[in-house]
């Protein structure tokens, strides 16, 4: 077993069997998610090991350094601004605390608890809509389409 594998169990029997994104409310969809098929929403739900901070700049795969992300929220994240990416990072590190501590019990805030937390920034969680700050990749070949019919109408 991977160890990108135990860590997420054991994110999982920490804080529950959802994503990250999903749980904090980050994503707002302006259509509906569709899929083609029940594997195909299966596959897209299924859970991933998220490094907070990137394997590539010597994350480790740690409970601390890591979030449950689901297959698409994963990919959706990935295609978010960094700002908006270091911004989402933060807000899972400040969920794990909370819930660590005994703030947050099973999606629910505990008021009666005496801690005093600064939680300005948990509640006012920025959505991000998904049409905003994605980065656009760069398609040649509708590029080169669109010059084609430009040239053809010119003719």
């Amino acid at each position: 077993m991977s160890s990108n594998k135990k860590i997420k169990d054991r994110l999982i029997e920490l804080y529950g069997a959802e994503c990250f994104i999903d749980k904090l409310k980050l994503r707002k969809d302006k259509k509906p998610r569709r899929y083609k098929s029940k594997s195909q929403y299966k596959r897209m739900k299924e859970l991933t090991y998220h490094h907070i901070r990137e394997k590539r700049h010597g994350g480790k795969a740690t409970i601390e350094n890591g979030a449950l992300l689901s297959v698409e929220n994963h990919e959706w994240f990935n295609k978010q601004s960094d700002k908006a990416q270091r911004q989402m990072n933060e807000l899972f590190q400040e969920y794990k605390r909370l819930v660590d501590i005994g703030i947050i019990v099973n999606g629910q805030t505990l008021v009666e608890k005496s801690i005093e937390i600064d939680m300005s920034n948990f509640i006012e969680i920025p959505v991000i809509e998904t049409t905003d700050e994605i980065r656009k990749k760069y398609n040649r070949a509708k590029e080169k389409r669109k010059w084609q019919k430009e040239l053809e109408e010119e003719r």
